[in-house]
């Protein structure tokens, strides 16, 4: 194979790369002081928080705070849900150490989940009376620049998995559920159109050189 051959077939790769997506940098989209706050009680229901996100995100895994990094005590199933209530994607969190810890989180990876700009996402996620963690609220936190928190969410007793939308009177929460997004940066359409005419161009005069 000519060399001319192999540099198309590299910027072909990058273009491809840059326009699909590479592999995930992971990061927790919000972390939080566990020596702060206060601890809600552990029963049959949904909990979660509302989001509204300010520049466009791609969300990579879903998670569920690990007191003390050591292991979930229960599964949970944990999802994350679009303004309109549409169901997004949804994860079962295994017990133990078998997930990740991403950050404070176990977390479960997801095909990569571009969410656009918009209010009233909803992350949550399913909670046991059985639960001995901590199911943290009312803590100092930091969350990705990308999102702004809105508020504490829960369901009523009893019903399963299921979209927390009932808001709560703590300051934030509950978590519970959390999320991991991409850090890459997520190019402009027409940054995409102008690297990818460039890199023709560049093929296009290095067919003619050779």
């Amino acid at each position: 194979m000519s060399r001319s051959v192999v540099f198309r077939l590299g910027l072909a790769a990058v273009a491809l790369t840059l326009m699909c997506g590479g592999p995930a940098l992971a990061t927790p989209v919000l972390t939080f002081d566990a020596s702060t706050g206060s601890s809600g009680n552990n029963q049959g229901q949904s909990v979660g928080w509302q989001f509204d996100v300010l520049a466009p995100i791609v969300v990579t895994g879903l998670g569920w705070f690990d007191e003390g990094g050591d292991g979930l005590v229960i599964g949970h199933t944990v999802g994350i849900w679009a303004p309109d209530g549409t169901l997004l994607a949804s994860v079962a969190v295994p017990s133990g150490v078998g997930a990740a810890l991403d950050g404070q989180f176990r977390t479960v990876s997801i095909p990569s989940l571009a969410l656009g700009v918009g209010a009233g996402y909803i992350v949550g996620g399913e909670n046991f009376s059985a639960n001995t963690e901590r199911l943290a609220f009312n803590v100092v936190q930091a969350v990705n620049s990308n999102i702004s928190f809105f508020d504490a969410t829960f369901s009523d007793l009893g019903g399963g998995f299921q979209r927390p939308t009932q808001f709560s009177v703590a300051d934030n929460g509950f978590y519970g559920p959390s999320f991991s997004v991409d850090d890459a940066p997520i190019p402009e359409p027409a940054t995409l159109l102008l690297f990818g005419s460039g890199l023709l161009g560049l093929a296009a005069r290095r067919r003619r050189a050779s």
